[in-house]
This record gives structure tokens, sequence and C-alpha cells, in this order.
């Protein structure tokens, strides 16, 4: 096996648009079937902030917040189900702070939603990869309780880390660096560096196969200080260059 691919380049990879009811809990649902042959090159899972529940036919698990890519093992034909909750949610849904799930793949009935756990066989009985999908949703929005919203100072670190560094975001808030850091890592499972790696990276994956798109120009539009920047972090947080990325996301 040589080489790496992007999990979203690997086999068939959908997003869909979350239920009505599921808009200010979820970023998307999404289903990824992979090829009946196995794969030539290891698959990259990169790093994004967010957690993902998961359904396959073997059952629930919870995907925790990776600090770099994870290379999972996905079997020939197999079909994975998910639904990746928004950045700050996971918290509060799973009752625990997120740097326990750092780079973890974890039986759902480990942490919680037991009550989501005991719906398997119906998923089971429902044919259809996008007939379970929507199931799914349906299911997680009956028992997923009241999610209450970002508190307010996460809600600013996620949106300001990506272009200021934490004592200036501290700053503006009103609380200390230390307790910044307490923030990020119980929201998010990283502190605001880590978080800002991240999301600069995810910027960088929503323009980098945009026609036209130079590396240089894409360094300075998401916020890395110069090229040789945004070639150190990506590398490191996908084992891939952007270089690489780009080329993979423009086939």
């Amino acid at each position: 096996m040589t080489g790496t691919i992007l999990a979203k380049r690997y086999g068939d990879y959908r997003e869909y648009a979350p239920a009505d009811a599921l808009s200010a809990v979820i970023r998307c649902a999404w289903m990824h079937r992979a090829p009946e042959n196995p794969p030539a090159a290891r698959i990259a899972v990169v790093p994004d902030g967010c957690v993902d529940l998961l359904w396959t036919e073997q059952g629930f698990r919870v995907a925790g917040p990776d600090r770099t890519a994870a290379f999972p093992k996905l079997r020939p034909g197999e079909t994975i189900l998910g639904l990746r909750l928004r950045p700050g949610i996971a918290r509060h849904l799973l009752r625990c702070d997120l740097d326990a799930l750092i780079g973890k793949v974890v039986p759902l009935a480990d942490i919680g939603l037991h009550g989501l756990v005991t719906q398997h066989e119906r998923l089971l009985a429902t044919s259809g990869p996008r007939q379970r999908l929507r199931l799914l949703q349906a299911i997680f929005a009956t028992g997923m309780g009241e999610i209450p919203d970002l508190r307010p100072d996460a809600a600013a670190l996620y949106a300001l880390s990506a272009r200021r560094p934490p004592e200036v975001i501290a700053a503006e808030i009103g609380v200390t660096t230390r307790t910044l850091r307490r923030i990020s890592v119980a929201e998010f499972g990283y502190g605001p560096k880590a978080l800002a790696r991240i999301l600069r990276l995810q910027s960088l994956l929503d323009r980098v196969a945009g026609p036209g798109t130079s590396l240089a120009g894409l360094a300075a539009d998401t916020g890395f200080a110069d090229q040789a920047h945004m070639n150190r972090d990506v590398l490191a947080l996908t084992s891939l260059t952007p270089g690489e990325i780009q080329r993979q996301m423009r086939v």
C-alpha cells in the first residue's frame, strides 16, 4: 500500500443538509461507501474540529476530534452513516469533556445516548442507505433532549481563533489565557492554538479546488503567515502537501 488519499475522495462519499429539526445541532448528515476492492493507498480523515456519530451494521460509534489525520481501516464494500455534530455541541450531548475523546473511535454505549443505541435493529431492518440515514436523523432528533446553545465565550473563540492569537481573544472576551485554554479543551477537545491550526486547514480545504487558485494566494487568504507556514501545518495535520490535496480535490 502506497500513498495517501483523502477519505472524501475515496469511494462514494456524500454529504446532506441536516433535517430542519437538527440544523442547530449537526453540520451535516453523510454516508460513505467503500469500493468493493481493498484500497491501494491509506485513507486519511483529516481533523475538522467536529465529533461524528457513526452507524454501520456493526453498531453505533463516536469518532472524537482529531489533532492530526486518522487512518481508519475500511472494509471493502462497507457503508458508514454519520451525523457530524456542530463544534461545541458534543460535550453537552455526550456529557463529557472532549479531550477524553481525542483521536478515539469508541462504542456509543460506552459514553451515553443509550436510547439511540437501542435502535440498532430498527436501522438494520430498514433497506437502503438513504432511508437508513433519514431514519437515523429522526431517531437522533427524538432522543437527543434539549441541547444548550454554544456558550458565548466558546463561540467567540471558535469564530476568532483562526485569525487572532489566544491572548488577544482572551482579552476581548474578558478571561485569562489559562481560562481560555480550559474552555477550548472542554468544548472542542484542543487548546486554542491547535484549534486555530485545524480551522485554517478547513478554510484551505473549502477553497483549494477553486479554478485558478494559487497556493500562495490560498496561504494569504486562509490565515497562514506565508506559504511555508501553510506547507508545514498542512503536512503535519494531514500527511499530504497542499499541492497533493489540491490535485485530489480537483479530480
